[in-house]
């Protein structure tokens, strides 16, 4: 006998909600278990420029377009974990940071890191408790791959916005194909590792704004942080920073092969009008 539609609807939803408390479930456990979270908020150079270096990449390029004036603006962060990114924003000048999570765990570790962050405890694919237009920039840093419905998670990211949209995630590449973490678990919790491109980054943003208009930026950059701090730290501590970066510096003419996207949308309201372009 045939399944109704209702039913198989009802069936899926009922297993990506399963999913998601998963996370959440996992998250929770990680943090309690886990004692150090001090290198999310930690000044020694060589893990800040590791930790930092793709987000301070996205928020360059916003530079570069006037799109940034962090005094005068807000920022939210999405997926936001232990407040890390949250982190990085008040130290770049942004004077109101808020951070989300599924994790009440884990937001509870981001007051106890950096007491300014602002908090709220929310689904990143269904952010109903967000209304629209409520933040400048909206910023997310290896989160979405958590999600179920990833693309639904940046659609939600680019309602909540006024200005901006960075993304940070896995890319769509050869390297990732070929030797890249497909399926990640974390206690009960599996998530599949979705990997963008800057194509996907490009439907999904003008499908979801059609013609109010935004310029798409997709990014490509190398992002192997573990092999490379354990590399470094085999040079005495002061050379640890200039090895690391030159690391980097070393791959940056094959960029566009990289492991990572670093996609900016930047919202037709940011730009003089509306507008829909794509470059990069």
């Amino acid at each position: 006998m045939a399944l109704s539609i209702p039913l198989v609807w009802g069936v899926m939803m009922a297993g990506m909600q399963s999913s998601i408390e998963a996370q959440r479930l996992a998250m929770d456990a990680n943090v309690l278990d886990r004692g150090d979270w001090g290198f999310h908020a930690t000044h020694d150079p060589l893990t800040r420029f590791l930790r930092d270096r793709r987000l301070l990449f996205g928020l360059s390029k916003l530079r570069q377009r006037g799109v940034l004036d962090p005094a005068n603006q807000s920022a939210l962060v999405v997926c936001a974990g232990v407040g890390g990114e949250g982190i990085l924003l008040r130290r770049y000048g942004f004077q109101d940071v808020t951070i989300s999570d599924l994790s009440g765990e884990a937001l509870n570790m981001s007051r106890q890191l950096d007491p300014t962050l602002k908090t709220a405890q929310a689904n990143a694919e269904n952010m109903v408790e967000i209304p629209d237009a409520s933040y400048d920039l909206v910023v997310v840093q290896d989160g979405l791959h958590h999600l179920p419905r990833p693309v639904l998670g940046f659609t939600e990211m680019l309602r909540v916005a006024r200005r901006a949209v960075i993304v940070i995630e896995p890319a769509e590449s050869l390297v990732g194909t070929l030797i890249g973490t497909e399926w990640e678990e974390h206690g009960e919790a599996v998530n599949y590792v979705f990997r963008w491109s800057g194509s996907t980054l490009k439907q999904a943003t003008l499908s979801y704004l059609l013609r109010s208009g935004a310029t798409v930026l997709p990014y490509r950059l190398w992002d192997h942080n573990v092999a490379v701090s354990k590399m470094a730290k085999r040079f005495p501590k002061h050379w640890r920073l200039p090895v690391a970066k030159g690391i980097y510096r070393v791959l940056t003419p094959v960029n566009g092969l990289g492991n990572m996207m670093v996609g900016v949308v930047i919202l037709g309201n940011a730009i003089g009008g509306p507008r829909k372009n794509s470059d990069g």
